[in-house]
């Protein structure tokens, strides 16, 4: 019997030390829901418009998060602790600012300090007193993987629609738990925007928010044209280095954060304001001179896939304010959606083709700038390529993530099925030379590009125009 135990230990043994080459050591925890699971959470949570978001911070070491609470019980408060049991918990406090209701508050929190690879748990004062502890798990600095999803759009093409609500709620937990079962080291998701369908509804982003997963990864949400509609993104996120500049209007605004080499540059493309937006790449850009890669995030799909180019506002204006921006301010990469059609661009360098980029190659040092654009949560659409695609993804019923992973000179882009995770397309691309900006030919850049600031200006005020007459973005 003795050795009977003995022989058990020893294979205990081994697949414990198997398990720790196989799962890494800190992983979201599995968090996957039936329908009926999900719409039992859906019921018991919908009105209660108290739920939290989990954002970047300023850079890795800091994490944002906001909620809403009642006025009366508004206590803008974190506490942060490597502890289950909070005892050595650390207390943060905000600020409590106007919600767009009578009744409450939105509370919002820096939290700074965060060591890389550690365990946190996390109460934010509710309502009801503190809140139950959320676990939120950092991972490395300095090599790391982030995610990109798209226009999850809560909501779909409906107004006020609790069922296609609901159904694209249940759409994205099992989004985010395909992805973050497949990919437990990921560090924090990128939304290119459309992240509610009517811009209004506090029923929306509380769907957004219901997945348990929010709560231990952070987000970074751009503006789409649907969150534009209304001013709801205004209260329920809490971005970091958000810029509102000279010229932007109403919920206006671009943000930029820095994570390990990476500085990531996300931009609102439903405005116009050309002078804005290079004013954001240029503080940024100045702040942030050592960053090895610049990654740059906006909604509308420039050189995406199918009909995307065929837009007059997609494939002349947005082009005419942001493609000058990219190649001015050398960005690596650019992350879109808005057309839900999934695909990636060869290699593009001052509105040309310059590179193949071809799916599965490794390139070192190329010219021109990669554009990717991604899928939708809300529905899929069935796509074609053009001439400045290097990769489609034809299956207009599927859902797909993106994830793109940093690991010392190379940066690899990763796109899979959001059901099954199968790899659809990849590409990865080593720098051995500095990411720099011209002193010298920028200033000349800049003359120029004047005129389209001029334009955009023009734009603008022609746009509200447009805007009011219809309602509101679309």
């Amino acid at each position: 019997m003795k050795k009977v135990f003995k022989f058990i230990s020893v294979i205990l043994s081994v697949l414990f030390a198997l398990q720790a080459f196989i799962v890494p050591g800190f992983a979201f925890d599995s968090m996957s829901l039936t329908e009926e699971q999900w719409q039992s959470r859906y019921d018991s949570l919908i009105e209660s418009n108290t739920l939290p978001l989990l954002c970047v911070g300023a850079d890795e070491t800091q994490l944002n998060i906001t909620w809403h609470t009642d006025k009366n019980a508004a206590y803008p408060e974190v506490k942060l602790s490597k502890k289950s049991d909070m005892s050595d918990a650390v207390t943060f406090k905000g600020e409590a600012v106007e919600s767009e209701n009578d009744y409450q508050l939105v509370c919002r929190v820096t939290m700074t300090g965060i060591e890389e690879n550690t365990t946190y748990f996390y109460q934010y004062h509710s309502g009801n007193g503190w809140s139950k502890a959320a676990k939120y798990e950092s991972k490395s600095f300095d090599s790391y993987k982030m995610m990109v999803v798209g226009d999850v759009q809560i909501g779909g093409q409906s107004t006020d629609n609790p069922d296609e609500q609901s159904r694209i709620g249940y759409v994205w937990q099992s989004l985010l738990d395909e992805a973050l079962t497949k990919n437990p080291d990921i560090s924090f998701l990128l939304s290119p925007g459309d992240n509610t369908s009517t811009g209004k509804s506090a029923d929306e982003w509380q769907t957004f928010m219901m997945p348990t997963y929010a709560q231990s990864l952070p987000m970074a949400l751009a503006i789409g044209n649907h969150d534009k509609k209304g001013m709801a993104y205004n209260y329920y996120t809490n971005m970091p280095n958000e810029y509102y500049g000279e010229y932007f209007e109403g919920l206006d605004r671009d943000f930029w954060f820095r994570y390990g080499d990476v500085l990531y540059l996300v931009f609102d493309a439903t405005s116009g304001s050309a002078a804005d937006h290079r004013a954001m790449a240029e503080e940024a850009v100045n702040a942030n001179p050592d960053a090895k890669w610049r990654i740059a995030a906006m909604h509308q799909a420039l050189y995406g896939a199918g009909y995307s180019m065929l837009d007059s506002e997609t494939g002349i204006l947005l082009n005419g304010v942001f493609q000058p921006i990219f190649d001015m301010y050398d960005i690596d990469l650019v992350l879109t959606g808005h057309s839900h059609l999934q695909g990636r661009s060869k290699f593009i360098k001052n509105g040309l083709v310059v590179g193949a980029a071809k799916s599965g190659k490794t390139y070192t040092n190329p010219e021109g700038i990669i554009y990717l654009n991604s899928n939708a949560c809300c529905d899929t659409s069935k796509t074609w390529g053009m001439p400045h695609c290097a990769y489609t993804f034809k299956d207009g019923d599927t859902t797909t993530y993106t994830t793109i992973e940093f690991d010392g000179d190379s940066m690899a882009v990763k796109t899979f099925r959001g059901d099954n995770s199968e790899l659809l397309d990849s590409i990865t691309i080593v720098k051995t030379k500095e990411n720099t900006v011209d002193d010298f030919l920028l200033p000349l850049k800049k003359i120029p590009y004047a005129i389209v600031e001029f334009l955009g200006l023009a734009y603008m005020r022609i746009d509200a125009v447009v805007v009011k007459i219809r309602g509101g973005h679309f």
